[in-house]
This record gives C-alpha cells, structure tokens and sequence, in this order.
C-alpha cells in the first residue's frame, strides 16, 4: 500500500462532487461554502475508510464512493442530535 491512499481520497472526493453536483440548484450553489465544506469532509472519508478496508475490490471501491457521498450528511445529522436541547423543548 502507498503511504497515501490517494485511490480511497478520490473515491470519496468524486462521490461528495457528485452529491454537489446533482442536488445544486444553480451555479451560485455551486461556489457556495456548504458545497465546498461538502467536498472537503468527502475526501476526508475516503483517507478514514482507506484505514478500515481490507483490499482493494470491487465492493470496498463502492462503499468509499457512497462514503463520499453521503458522510457529510450523516456527520451533520450527528451533530445536530448531540447539540443541547434548549430547557422546556421537545
């Protein structure tokens, strides 16, 4: 293995532009920070999953992509549950 997965960063680096990609409204979106933290958070899930694979195949390259894809959603969804409820809330 090469002392940086750059194959698993890709993989989820190309699966967070792809998420930006088909959910941006407009161009501006596109250039918006949420986009950009969006891509930044994917590639950052692809070089944590390149610790947790096996080999290198066919599934493993699938799941870096919907890593990629969907981590940054469902890391925002975490936080927004461990944030403090406000006292007398739901």
């Amino acid at each position: 293995m090469n002392s940086f997965p750059t194959e698993f960063v890709a993989l989820g680096l190309l699966g967070a532009c792809v998420y930006v990609i088909m959910w941006a409204k407009s161009f501006a979106d596109l250039k918006s920070y949420g986009c950009f933290r969006h891509v930044i958070v994917g590639a950052a899930i692809g070089y944590v999953y390149s610790f947790l694979y096996s080999k290198y195949d066919f599934p493993n390259f699938i799941m870096c992509f919907v890593a990629g894809y969907m981590g940054p959603d469902f890391i925002e969804a975490m936080v927004e549950r461990m944030k403090p409820k406000p006292p007398g809330g739901p």
